[in-house]
């Protein structure tokens, strides 16, 4: 039976967008320009059954950016740990994507991006990413309350001021 050139091209998608669940720099930098690596801690909230599916970490050095890939183990809540190599400068969330999708594909109701960089990160320390909300699929600065005793004791991370929620209250000046 003929099939043809275009019937392949689709499952040449899948089985190449659907790659082992890894922390694989996509560049052609050498590992002599890093020296060490870091810890960045993404937070995972969220109150449905959506949980992350892959994230892509950019850096200055490496533009086509850091990828990693949650096939068996997606995470719906607390945090994710993912060591990079330093020294690296403006980190940020170039993309993540949430399961409750087709396939592997990154549909546009289930992907986003961050908003925080972090200039400089150096070897052996511990930063702060942001928070991934699985229910409204966005990404905030700050890092749930919850889970700010479990980034002191797991991760001996201590939380900036950047990355506390500032309450406003608003009071109301008219009188009645």
């Amino acid at each position: 039976m003929f099939m043809s050139k275009y019937f392949y091209f689709p499952l040449f998608l899948f089985i190449v967008g659907c790659t082992n669940s890894s922390l694989t720099p996509i560049s052609n930098a050498t590992a002599s320009n890093y020296r060490g690596e870091a810890q960045l801690l993404i937070a995972v909230d969220g109150t449905d059954d959506r949980k992350i599916r892959h994230i892509e970490i950019g850096t200055e050095e490496e533009p086509e950016g850091f990828e990693i890939y949650f096939h068996d183990n997606k995470i719906g809540e607390g945090f994710i740990a993912i060591n990079i190599p330093t020294p690296s400068t403006n980190v940020y969330i170039k993309e993540y994507s949430l399961t409750g999708h087709y396939g592997c594909s990154r549909g546009k109701a289930g992907y986003g991006s961050g908003s925080k960089t972090i200039k400089k990160i150096v070897q052996d320390k511990v930063y702060f990413l942001g928070t991934i909300n699985t229910s409204m699929n966005t990404m905030y600065n700050e890092m749930p309350t919850e889970l700010m005793t479990e980034s002191k004791r797991k991760y001996h991370y201590i939380p900036q001021s950047s990355d506390i929620e500032k309450k406003n209250i608003f009071k109301s000046h008219i009188r009645l």
